[in-house]
């Protein structure tokens, strides 16, 4: 990303405030690949913005924040969704549609920061429950046609990077987060952060996303198959498994995180082998 794009994004964020009717209040944090600017204001609230062409400020990824919310959202611990709005921007001879949500203030730090965690974690066996809790409540989820993937893309995609052939038939789905790595956790109060790309997924993938992301982490990616043993131990937490994988190791195809390509892949084997051989 340009330090022009980045400054254009600033200066989006400072509208936003404007259109809001808050005041900037902390130093901006940037999101992955700098797609996102995010601030905390006055409110306290947390203000995100993005910007877009008209063809991407659509679907579901475009509006997930804003939709995570209502009386099925209530029992688990997230940020709670306050306004959006859109306006259309013209940038470097470029349309855009920009896109800023205002969401309640989270003063819990991440587990993590990035989508693979670099250092060891001890978290108490408390926060582990509540995480549990928490994403069963989301499955219980069912009144959404969002999808965090499609089956035949699943089933392609799995062929493509493992060699193996899925039955769509027994892979049961559920509605997951989609993004549950350690950078979206805080401690030691839970708060499940950043949600815009929740929706069906195959069961257990949110366990198998967050167990890729601690992959460096020995003890904690085998904390995390732990918890979520009954998820992850039946065919649709295999296949799950290795859509995790895939979307791992996608980012090391584009030339980010190098280092995890080995142990995700090794991983992956032991699912095919113990779980679908």
């Amino acid at each position: 990303m340009s330090d022009a794009r980045r400054d254009r994004l600033a200066g989006l964020l400072a509208e936003a405030a404007a259109r809001f009717g808050v005041t900037l209040d902390g130093e901006p944090v940037r999101g992955s690949y700098d797609r996102t600017l995010a601030v905390r204001t006055s409110g306290p609230a947390w203000l995100r913005v993005t910007a877009q062409p008209p063809e991407w400020a659509q679907g579901e990824i475009w509006d997930g924040i804003a939709t995570a919310t209502g009386a099925p959202f209530d029992g688990i611990p997230m940020p709670r969704h306050l306004r959006s709005t859109e306006w259309a921007a013209r940038w470097d001879d470029v349309d855009e549609v920009v896109r800023a949500d205002l969401m309640t203030f989270v003063d819990e730090p991440a587990v993590g920061t990035g989508l693979v965690l670099d250092h060891p974690v001890d978290l108490p066996d408390t926060w582990w429950a509540e995480l549990r809790a928490g994403l069963d409540t989301l499955r219980r989820v069912t009144a959404t046609e969002r999808r965090v993937l499609e089956p035949d893309a699943v089933r392609s995609s799995i062929l493509a990077r493992f060699d193996v052939e899925i039955d769509l038939g027994r892979v049961d789905w559920e509605v997951a987060h989609g993004d549950l790595h350690f950078g979206n956790l805080t401690a030691p109060n839970l708060t499940i952060l950043d949600w815009e790309y929740w929706g069906w997924a195959p069961a257990g993938y949110d366990a198998a996303v967050l167990a890729c992301s601690a992959v460096l982490q020995p003890d904690v990616a085998a904390r995390v198959r732990a918890e979520f043993a009954d998820a992850l131990g039946t065919y649709s937490g295999a296949v799950a498994q290795l859509a995790a994988a895939d979307k791992y190791l996608r980012l090391v195809g584009i030339g980010a995180y190098p280092e995890i390509a080995d142990p995700v892949r090794r991983r992956a084997e032991a699912v095919v082998r113990d779980q679908l051989g």
